[in-house]
């Protein structure tokens, strides 16, 4: 190892060795920030779930947990959309959303933001099925989308390019690439979702998985804003009459449980029971009617805040919306 070398990595290592008075003066600053900027951070965008969930700040890892077909990417695109509107709502300057997906092409991503903008089916947009009024419609939408601060990573349909894997470090490459090339740094990053992420070395399958929870973590640290990560629950999730996964379960890492500072569960009993049964369940609401537009959400850990609570909630699946569920 070349003398430079060995003092590139000393300067490396005293960024992260701090004395008492310097770590101390850190946490006060952090402290006196916090008292100053209370109730700032990334919110969900839906009231119930935001009086018991603390905004989203920087360098937290929020899991978002859910079987297949569950809604979890939903949630997150939904929640993905409804910062990018509260960066327009309050005025930031210099911050964007960056949505990374492996399970999507970037056009499905956008039609359904185009989707929820328009309020017209995702699936009609899919399927061609567009008349001349709605056509307009989606075309002052996507004119509007285009001024939405929000980004997306990923690969398009199109043909005839090459097509970098979408690995955590080509990732982290992309997202100094906005910083360098359009001066804008994230206000938050989604990524969907943790087993689809390319690995780059040859360990055995599940410690990679592992160990890239920890890198999403250090994301978060990194580029000073939260950082949420879905993730595929595993199938022991079948065992319980009630769909939300156990927090456990993610599928080939338990580090997720451990490194996430929050996780959401998301369930649609639609997937579970036939509509128009009624489920019985614990807590403040004794039982629930499943519908199609019925999407169960639960706050499963929560650092520094109360975890637990639950809530069932509307879903529009075709536009993309959740809301509150009507009395």
């Amino acid at each position: 190892m070349s003398n430079n070398h060995q003092r590139a990595d000393a300067a490396a290592i005293r960024d992260v060795l701090f004395t008492p008075t310097d770590a101390v003066k850190l946490a006060m600053s952090t402290i006196e920030q916090r008292r100053t900027e209370k109730g700032v951070g990334v919110r969900f965008g839906v009231g119930s779930i935001d009086d018991c969930m603390l905004p989203a700040r920087p360098g937290e890892l929020i899991g978002v947990l859910g079987m297949t077909s569950n809604y979890k990417t939903g949630l997150m695109q939904f929640w993905a959309r409804k910062a990018a509107e509260q960066i327009d709502r309050e005025k930031i300057e210099g911050k964007v959303v960056v949505y990374i997906t492996w399970e999507q092409a970037v056009e499905e991503v956008v039609a359904f933001d185009l989707a929820a903008t328009c309020s017209l089916s995702a699936t009609d947009l899919f399927m061609g099925k567009i008349t001349d009024a709605a056509l307009e419609e989606l075309k002052l939408g996507a004119m509007r989308r285009t001024t939405r601060p929000l980004w997306i990573i990923g690969h398009s349909l199109s043909e005839g390019k090459a097509r970098p894997a979408l690995t955590l470090t080509n990732i982290a490459q992309a997202l100094m690439m906005l910083k360098s090339e359009f001066g804008l740094t994230p206000y938050a990053i989604f990524l969907d979702y943790l087993q689809q992420i390319e690995t780059e070395t040859g360990e055995d399958r599940r410690m990679q998985v592992f160990y890239n929870v920890y890198r999403c973590k250090d994301m978060s640290l990194a580029m000073a804003c939260p950082v949420i990560l879905g993730s595929q629950a595993g199938r022991q999730a079948y065992d319980s009459n009630w769909g939300i996964p156990p927090i456990t379960s993610s599928l080939e890492s338990s580090n997720f449980e451990h490194t996430c500072d929050k996780i959401l569960g998301t369930w649609l009993p639609i997937k579970s029971y036939e509509e128009g049964e009624v489920v019985q369940t614990k807590g403040k609401t004794h039982s629930i009617e499943v519908s199609q537009n019925l999407l169960v959400v639960k706050l499963m850990k929560q650092k520094f805040g109360p975890a637990g609570d639950w809530w069932p909630l509307y879903v529009d699946p075709a536009r993309n919306l959740i809301g509150e569920l009507a009395e």
